[in-house]
């Protein structure tokens, strides 16, 4: 990643009143077990706190998804990271980052729809 685009999401995420994190560091791992799934913190213990595991639950992981992170800080701007089916890294953002986000990209279409019919002409032009 370049240093622009991290500076952006770290802005973004301080924006939010979020931290940016990474899954680069030690997260909540998931295991199954039965029917269901195990989760253990950073230090290898397991997760029996219900309002950590509500948390953990309200996230959606897909139980297909292999390789799961999760983030410790329930403020973190990634929530989780896991991979899918065909191997593709998947990403859980915290609700927040993402309405941010959001709202910027789609704050830009209506620029983007103004300028439109010029751009429209020139490439008739050319």
């Amino acid at each position: 990643m370049g240093i622009e685009v991290r500076q952006t999401l770290v802005a973004a995420a301080e924006t939010a009143g979020l931290t940016y994190v990474t899954d680069a560091v030690a997260g909540i791992t998931r295991k199954r077990v039965g029917t269901g799934f195990a989760y253990y913190a950073p230090d290898g213990m397991l997760i029996r706190d219900r309002a950590e595991r509500r948390r953990i639950g309200r996230l959606a992981i897909p139980p297909a998804w292999t390789d799961v992170w999760i983030c410790p800080d329930p403020r973190g701007h990634i929530q989780a990271t896991a991979r899918d089916a065909k191997s593709r890294k998947q990403y859980r953002y915290h609700a927040r980052f993402r309405a941010l986000r959001d709202e910027s990209k789609f704050g830009r279409m209506l620029t983007f729809s103004e300028a439109l019919p010029r751009l429209r002409e020139q490439v008739e032009i050319d």
